[in-house]
């Protein structure tokens, strides 16, 4: 009895899944939407990781984040980003805007 009581369950949940929203087909209208990760780097002590986020037109984001907590940085339109050799500093240069 137990057996077709979960085999029940399992039918009736089948339905529900099925109405799910089909999914947006994956065609040349969204590509310009898509970021790339961008110039990853780590400090040589091991404490910072910075990376920059681009979109495929735009500010793109600099980010810098410590490993060890949850501290994040954010600096729009940050690039060309290096650590310097001690780890204490990260040094970067600001582009223009876009537009």
């Amino acid at each position: 009895m137990p057996k077709y009581l979960i085999l029940l369950a399992g039918l009736a949940a089948v339905p529900a899944a099925a109405q799910q929203a089909p999914k947006k087909p994956l065609d040349h209208t969204v590509y310009d939407q898509w970021q790339s990760v961008a110039n990853q780097k780590i400090s040589d002590n091991g404490k910072y990781v910075l990376f920059q986020v681009k979109p495929q037109q735009g500010d793109g984001t600099l980010y810098l984040k410590t490993t060890a907590g949850r501290q994040l940085r954010q600096v729009s339109r940050g690039d060309s980003a290096q650590f310097t050799a001690d780890s204490r500093f990260a040094v970067f240069a600001i582009r223009p805007r876009y537009n």
